[in-house]
């Protein structure tokens, strides 16, 4: 009933509008028609008065002249009357009356006239008969000037008069047109107002029935459904979303989807439902709902779609479905990946490193020999020498001499011997009939053995040590192959080193691997060079004129690679550095 009467409302509102819009219009009409009929009445001329005027002046001073001959009027008359028609002349030469003058083709004629005007000269008070008749003569030109002007203006006035009320005739009748035609018009649209309320009504009804039916089918759904409209005010709230939101539908049911749940500020959720107010489609896969801060989330899956009203997006509808279960089952499908990904890199690590230990003790034992040659000359010259001073030295070296040249002598023959054991293992290790013996190695403690080491057989060799406070150089490796290496690395860094210049050393870590970085200024590696300098017996541009086999860097990388470790050329244009890298001993044993 209450649909009804507002439909009633609505429908006598325009009704009434109309019929007042149409007694405007028939009222304008007959108001139009009146001016038609009075706009035929004439106006006022109001140049023809001014030249009436003007003639009128000329003659009264013609008259005063005739009068002053017989003695009736005097000089101030006369020269009253003068000034009378010196201001109509002015009026003349004014604005809209000088254009005038000048469309009629006047102007020159009036302002000769004007000029023997103001050359007239006002009469003495004894004048004569003479100078009257004079000033009279003067004066003739005058009345006869502005009874042309008259005619003419008259004859001009009246075709302006006619073509104006001519042009207004002519827009009264389109006005009269228009009106007819707005009349029709609102009657057309009164027909079609009344056509499109029926419509509307039908639709409505449509509608209604259509809701009913959309409303029950939501209600029974176990997904769960929301709307909003156009400002996000929420429409639409299901059971279910009650259910899984914890909120009733008069809990939410007109406010903003912000002031319901943070979830739906969020920014994805926030720029789907965005997009589906600009017409399109959008899905969002297990989006995390916390419906309690202590309690694990939901995942959901939405669905986000435009509402249309014809063409127009009036609002979006929003499909929620709990998909805890799959979120569950996809989380423990990734665990289980994650260890198989993890066991199979390890596995390959593994491998990895025991194939490059596996390369480098085949290179080592296809190069047995030339690594003999290299790897025993120092220490074999460390003990030549101390014995060749004890012999100089002779019966003039006293005990603490001769100890100390046979403790250097022992030293060297001692890592003669380890190096003949290392070299072994990894013979054995090849063979597959030993096992990698990695152990903690400080490195700091190597380079101070192998520093006094060089320094017995080349005491003016520097080599300068540096550390961080914090450094942890304990690596986990054979302290014989790393003392090999670093001796290697130390021996070619001496032999090309520029006069006066100090070797460095220098012993840093990261997360996993301990670093020892060799470097001295000499001359610089050609890039050409760089990619074969691990090569054995490659020797490079810069070592031309310098004694060595190209066996100790190939050696030194094999011996590295054997512990897990590496060797690399580092790139400074300042100094020539190399760099040792083995796993850190805390790491790994972590």
């Amino acid at each position: 009933m209450r649909r009804l009467c507002g439909s009633r409302i609505r429908l006598i509102l325009p009704v009434i509008a109309i019929l007042i819009f149409a007694v405007l219009l028939g009222f304008a009409l007959i108001r139009m028609f009146k001016v038609e009929a009075d706009i035929k009445v004439d106006a006022e001329q109001n140049m023809l008065w001014v030249m009436h005027q003007s003639e009128s002046a000329t003659r009264r001073l013609v008259e005063t002249t005739l009068r002053a001959e017989l003695g009736e009027a005097d000089a101030e008359e006369i020269a009253l009357r003068l000034d009378l028609l010196r201001s109509r002349f002015a009026l003349l030469q004014d604005g809209p009356q000088r254009r005038f003058i000048t469309e009629i083709g006047l102007h020159q004629r009036l302002s000769e006239l004007h000029a023997t005007l103001q050359e007239i000269q006002p009469l003495p008070k004894a004048f004569t008969a003479a100078d009257v008749r004079q000033l009279r003569q003067t004066l003739t030109p005058f009345a006869a000037f502005f009874v042309r002007a008259a005619n003419m203006t008259m004859v001009r006035e009246w075709d302006n008069l006619g073509g104006r009320l001519e042009t207004s005739r002519d827009q009264l009748r389109q006005i009269i047109v228009s009106l007819i035609g707005i009349m029709v018009t609102g009657t057309v649209l009164t027909v079609t107002l009344f056509l499109s309320l029926r419509l509307s009504r039908q639709r409505n009804a449509m509608l209604h029935r259509e809701r009913d039916f959309s409303s029950l089918l939501v209600a029974s759904s176990g997904e769960g459904i929301l709307a909003v409209d156009d400002a996000r005010r929420c429409t639409i709230w299901n059971p279910a979303m009650s259910n899984m939101m914890g909120q009733t539908a008069e809990q939410t049911i007109g406010r903003e989807l912000s002031e319901i749940a943070g979830f739906f500020d969020v920014a994805q959720v926030r720029q789907a439902i965005t997009a589906a107010l600009g017409g399109k489609i959008n899905s969002l896969a297990l989006q995390p709902y916390f419906r309690d801060a202590h309690a694990p989330p939901l995942h959901v899956d939405l669905r986000v779609s435009p509402m249309r009203n014809d063409e127009q997006v009036v609002g979006a509808i929003i499909f929620i479905h709990d998909a805890s279960d799959r979120h569950m089952a996809r989380q423990k499908d990734a665990e289980i990946r994650g260890r198989l990904e993890h066991l199979v890199a390890e596995r390959t690590r593994e491998l990895d490193d025991a194939l490059t230990r596996e390369r480098s003790a085949a290179d080592l034992y296809r190069n047995f020999a030339g690594m003999i040659s290299h790897q025993f000359r120092t220490p074999l010259a460390v003990a030549d020498s101390a014995l060749q001073r004890l012999i100089r030295r002779g019966p003039r070296a006293d005990a603490n001499e001769t100890a100390e040249r046979a403790a250097v002598a022992r030293n060297a023959i001692a890592g003669l011997t380890r190096l003949v054991e290392s070299t072994l293992d990894a013979v054995r290790l090849q063979a597959g009939q030993a096992s990698a013996k990695r152990i903690a190695c400080n490195l700091m403690q190597v380079l101070e053995v192998l520093g006094t080491q060089l320094r017995a057989t080349s005491p003016d060799i520097r080599i300068d040590v540096h550390h961080a406070e914090a450094v942890d150089a304990v690596a986990l490796c054979d302290p014989a192959h790393a003392e090999q290496v670093l001796e290697n690395l130390l021996s070619n860094a001496l032999k090309f080193a520029d006069l006066d210049t100090n070797v460095s050393a220098r012993v840093h870590h990261d997360d996993k691997h301990v670093h020892c970085d060799i470097s001295n200024a000499g001359p610089t590696i050609d890039d050409a060079d760089r990619d074969r300098l691990f090569e054995p017996n490659f020797r490079g541009r810069n070592s031309v004129g310098t004694q060595g086999t190209g066996i100790g860097l190939f050696i030194a990388r094999s011996l590295a690679r054997m512990q897990g470790g590496e060797i690399r050329l580092l790139s400074d244009d300042a100094r020539t550095t190399f760099r040792m890298t083995l796993p850190r001993f805390g790491d790994t044993k972590g």
